[in-house]
Protein backbone atom coordinates (compact mmCIF):
# COMPACT_ATOMS: atom_id res chain seq x y z
CA UNK A 1 0.00 0.00 0.00
CA UNK A 2 1.41 3.52 -0.58
CA UNK A 3 -0.29 7.09 0.45
CA UNK A 4 -0.04 10.04 -1.28
CA UNK A 5 -0.79 13.59 0.50
CA UNK A 6 -0.96 16.79 -0.95
CA UNK A 7 -1.86 20.41 -0.46
CA UNK A 8 -2.85 23.58 -2.40
CA UNK A 9 -3.70 26.91 -1.92
CA UNK A 10 -6.56 28.27 -4.67
CA UNK A 11 -6.05 32.13 -4.90
CA UNK A 12 -9.86 32.52 -4.74
CA UNK A 13 -13.08 31.80 -1.62
CA UNK A 14 -14.22 29.38 -0.38
CA UNK A 15 -17.42 29.57 -2.10
CA UNK A 16 -16.09 29.90 -5.54
CA UNK A 17 -14.07 27.18 -5.27
CA UNK A 18 -16.75 24.61 -3.76
CA UNK A 19 -19.19 26.03 -6.47
CA UNK A 20 -16.63 25.05 -9.65
CA UNK A 21 -16.32 21.64 -7.91
CA UNK A 22 -19.25 20.79 -8.97
CA UNK A 23 -18.53 21.87 -12.49
CA UNK A 24 -15.27 20.49 -12.89
CA UNK A 25 -16.39 17.45 -15.18
CA UNK A 26 -16.09 17.24 -17.87
CA UNK A 27 -13.12 19.59 -18.84
CA UNK A 28 -10.15 20.04 -20.91
CA UNK A 29 -6.97 19.76 -18.51
CA UNK A 30 -8.24 16.16 -17.01
CA UNK A 31 -9.83 14.18 -19.80
CA UNK A 32 -9.49 11.14 -17.93
CA UNK A 33 -12.55 11.96 -16.40
CA UNK A 34 -15.51 11.61 -18.73
CA UNK A 35 -18.35 12.49 -16.83
CA UNK A 36 -20.50 12.49 -13.12
CA UNK A 37 -23.94 11.32 -12.52
CA UNK A 38 -25.90 12.05 -9.58
CA UNK A 39 -26.88 9.24 -7.50
CA UNK A 40 -28.52 10.98 -4.46
CA UNK A 41 -28.75 14.28 -2.96
CA UNK A 42 -30.16 15.66 0.29
CA UNK A 43 -29.82 18.36 2.66
CA UNK A 44 -30.21 17.43 6.56
CA UNK A 45 -31.63 19.38 9.14
CA UNK A 46 -28.31 20.94 10.06
CA UNK A 47 -27.86 22.50 7.03
CA UNK A 48 -25.76 19.80 5.38
CA UNK A 49 -25.57 18.37 2.03
CA UNK A 50 -24.81 15.24 0.98
CA UNK A 51 -24.29 13.87 -2.01
CA UNK A 52 -23.29 10.49 -4.05
CA UNK A 53 -22.36 10.87 -7.38
CA UNK A 54 -20.81 8.00 -9.63
CA UNK A 55 -17.32 9.62 -11.60
CA UNK A 56 -17.19 7.84 -15.22
CA UNK A 57 -13.04 7.63 -15.85
CA UNK A 58 -10.95 6.35 -18.33
CA UNK A 59 -7.46 5.04 -16.94
CA UNK A 60 -6.16 4.25 -20.17
CA UNK A 61 -4.07 0.86 -19.07
CA UNK A 62 -0.50 0.15 -20.98
CA UNK A 63 -1.10 -2.70 -22.62
CA UNK A 64 1.06 -4.62 -20.48
CA UNK A 65 -1.14 -4.03 -17.89
CA UNK A 66 -4.17 -4.88 -19.49
CA UNK A 67 -2.86 -8.35 -19.61
CA UNK A 68 -2.41 -8.34 -15.86
CA UNK A 69 -6.05 -7.21 -14.46
CA UNK A 70 -8.00 -7.25 -17.90
CA UNK A 71 -9.18 -5.07 -20.64
CA UNK A 72 -8.83 -1.55 -20.55
CA UNK A 73 -12.46 0.19 -20.42
CA UNK A 74 -14.60 2.81 -18.83
CA UNK A 75 -14.27 2.15 -14.93
CA UNK A 76 -16.61 4.04 -12.34
CA UNK A 77 -16.35 5.33 -8.95
CA UNK A 78 -18.69 5.89 -5.84
CA UNK A 79 -17.79 9.65 -4.67
CA UNK A 80 -19.46 10.45 -0.96
CA UNK A 81 -19.27 13.94 -0.33
CA UNK A 82 -20.65 16.52 2.52
CA UNK A 83 -20.69 20.60 2.15
CA UNK A 84 -21.12 22.56 5.34
CA UNK A 85 -21.79 26.07 4.56
CA UNK A 86 -22.24 27.40 8.14
CA UNK A 87 -19.13 26.18 9.26
CA UNK A 88 -17.67 26.63 5.10
CA UNK A 89 -16.14 23.56 4.66
CA UNK A 90 -16.25 20.34 1.90
CA UNK A 91 -15.15 16.89 1.91
CA UNK A 92 -14.98 14.47 -0.21
CA UNK A 93 -14.32 10.75 -0.26
CA UNK A 94 -13.47 8.34 -3.63
CA UNK A 95 -12.88 4.59 -3.91
CA UNK A 96 -13.26 3.02 -7.79
CA UNK A 97 -15.74 0.38 -8.79
CA UNK A 98 -14.24 -1.06 -11.46
CA UNK A 99 -11.10 -3.31 -10.76
CA UNK A 100 -11.75 -2.97 -7.33
CA UNK A 101 -10.53 -6.92 -6.80
CA UNK A 102 -6.92 -5.98 -7.94
CA UNK A 103 -6.65 -2.39 -7.04
CA UNK A 104 -7.84 -0.03 -4.58
CA UNK A 105 -7.90 3.66 -4.83
CA UNK A 106 -8.77 5.31 -2.12
CA UNK A 107 -9.38 9.39 -2.36
CA UNK A 108 -10.31 11.92 0.44
CA UNK A 109 -10.39 15.74 -0.22
CA UNK A 110 -11.32 18.46 1.41
CA UNK A 111 -11.93 22.11 0.87
CA UNK A 112 -11.46 25.32 3.91
CA UNK A 113 -10.99 28.78 3.91
CA UNK A 114 -7.13 28.90 4.76
CA UNK A 115 -6.40 29.91 8.00
CA UNK A 116 -4.14 32.75 6.93
CA UNK A 117 -6.47 34.25 4.76
CA UNK A 118 -9.98 32.76 4.98
CA UNK A 119 -11.88 35.33 2.56
CA UNK A 120 -10.03 35.24 -0.49
CA UNK A 121 -7.71 32.14 -0.38
CA UNK A 122 -9.01 28.14 0.02
CA UNK A 123 -6.92 25.65 1.18
CA UNK A 124 -7.29 22.17 -0.46
CA UNK A 125 -5.93 19.15 1.63
CA UNK A 126 -6.12 15.58 -0.52
CA UNK A 127 -4.54 12.00 0.15
CA UNK A 128 -4.99 9.14 -1.79
CA UNK A 129 -4.25 5.00 -0.90
CA UNK A 130 -3.46 2.54 -3.49
CA UNK A 131 -3.46 -0.73 -2.87
CA UNK A 132 -2.64 -3.90 -5.34
CA UNK A 133 -3.12 -7.63 -4.67
CA UNK A 134 -3.53 -10.59 -6.42
CA UNK A 135 -0.69 -9.31 -9.32
CA UNK A 136 2.68 -9.92 -10.06
CA UNK A 137 4.70 -6.52 -9.39
CA UNK A 138 2.31 -4.98 -7.09
CA UNK A 139 4.52 -2.27 -5.54
CA UNK A 140 6.14 -1.37 -8.83
CA UNK A 141 1.79 -1.05 -9.85
CA UNK A 142 1.69 0.91 -6.56
CA UNK A 143 4.43 3.73 -7.79
CA UNK A 144 3.18 3.61 -10.85
CA UNK A 145 -0.44 4.29 -10.13
CA UNK A 146 0.94 7.22 -7.80
CA UNK A 147 2.94 8.94 -9.98
CA UNK A 148 -0.45 8.66 -12.33
CA UNK A 149 -2.37 10.26 -9.18
CA UNK A 150 0.03 13.24 -8.64
CA UNK A 151 -0.16 14.02 -12.27
CA UNK A 152 -3.99 14.40 -12.18
CA UNK A 153 -3.53 16.35 -9.35
CA UNK A 154 -1.91 18.98 -11.16
CA UNK A 155 -4.73 18.79 -14.19
CA UNK A 156 -6.88 18.53 -11.35
CA UNK A 157 -5.71 22.30 -10.26
CA UNK A 158 -5.72 23.56 -13.70
CA UNK A 159 -9.26 22.10 -14.15
CA UNK A 160 -10.43 24.28 -11.14
CA UNK A 161 -8.80 27.23 -12.40
CA UNK A 162 -10.45 26.83 -15.60
CA UNK A 163 -13.60 26.53 -14.06
CA UNK A 164 -13.44 29.47 -12.33
CA UNK A 165 -12.60 31.21 -15.29
CA UNK A 166 -15.85 30.01 -17.18
CA UNK A 167 -17.45 30.91 -14.26
CA UNK A 168 -16.33 34.80 -13.99
CA UNK A 169 -17.01 35.01 -17.78
CA UNK A 170 -20.64 33.68 -17.30
CA UNK A 171 -21.15 36.09 -14.89
CA UNK A 172 -19.68 39.18 -16.43
CA UNK A 173 -21.82 38.05 -19.40
CA UNK A 174 -25.03 37.70 -17.42
CA UNK A 175 -24.17 41.43 -15.88
CA UNK A 176 -24.03 42.64 -19.46
CA UNK A 177 -27.03 41.32 -20.60
CA UNK A 178 -28.48 42.91 -17.46
CA UNK A 179 -27.02 45.92 -18.30
CA UNK A 180 -28.22 45.71 -21.67
CA UNK A 181 -31.70 44.99 -20.61
CA UNK A 182 -32.23 47.78 -17.97
CA UNK A 183 -31.04 50.02 -20.68
CA UNK A 184 -34.09 48.98 -23.17
CA UNK A 185 -36.32 49.00 -20.26
CA UNK A 186 -35.56 52.72 -19.48
CA UNK A 187 -35.81 53.44 -23.04
CA UNK A 188 -38.84 51.55 -23.45
CA UNK A 189 -40.54 53.53 -20.80
CA UNK A 190 -39.50 57.03 -22.04
CA UNK A 191 -41.31 56.16 -24.87
CA UNK A 192 -44.34 54.45 -23.30
CA UNK A 193 -43.81 57.90 -21.47
CA UNK A 194 -43.77 60.04 -23.95
CA UNK A 195 -46.71 58.39 -25.86
CA UNK A 196 -49.22 58.86 -23.27
CA UNK A 197 -48.33 62.77 -22.98
CA UNK A 198 -48.74 62.91 -26.24
CA UNK A 199 -52.25 61.47 -26.60
CA UNK A 200 -52.98 63.91 -23.44
CA UNK A 201 -52.31 66.93 -25.35
CA UNK A 202 -53.93 65.65 -28.59
CA UNK A 203 -57.02 65.04 -25.87
CA UNK A 204 -56.51 68.30 -24.09
CA UNK A 205 -56.62 70.27 -27.95
CA UNK A 206 -60.02 68.56 -28.65
CA UNK A 207 -61.19 69.57 -25.86
CA UNK A 208 -59.99 72.97 -26.63
CA UNK A 209 -61.69 73.37 -29.57
CA UNK A 210 -65.11 71.87 -28.80
CA UNK A 211 -65.44 74.03 -25.69
CA UNK A 212 -65.99 77.88 -27.22
CA UNK A 213 -69.28 76.26 -28.57
CA UNK A 214 -70.19 74.50 -25.45
CA UNK A 215 -69.36 77.47 -23.31
CA UNK A 216 -71.76 79.68 -25.75
CA UNK A 217 -74.54 77.39 -25.67
CA UNK A 218 -74.86 77.23 -21.81
CA UNK A 219 -74.65 81.16 -21.89
CA UNK A 220 -77.57 81.76 -24.65
CA UNK A 221 -79.82 78.61 -24.63
CA UNK A 222 -82.10 80.16 -26.82
CA UNK A 223 -80.25 80.81 -29.89
CA UNK A 224 -79.25 77.89 -29.85
CA UNK A 225 -82.19 75.91 -29.78
CA UNK A 226 -82.91 78.66 -32.60
CA UNK A 227 -79.98 77.88 -34.80
CA UNK A 228 -80.93 74.10 -34.10
CA UNK A 229 -84.35 74.89 -36.00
Amino acid sequence: MKIWTNEHVFNHNWETVTQSQWRKYPNPHNTAVLGADVMARNVTPDGVLHSHRIIISDWALAPWVQRLIGANRECLAHEYSTVDSRSRRMEMSTINLTFCSVVSIREKMSYLPHPDNPTETTLMRQETEVTVRGVPLTDYMESIIVNTVSNNAGKGRKAMEWVVDKLSNETRNISASLDKLKTEINGLRDTVADHLILTAKKSIEELQRIQPPLLQAQEDPAKSIAGSL
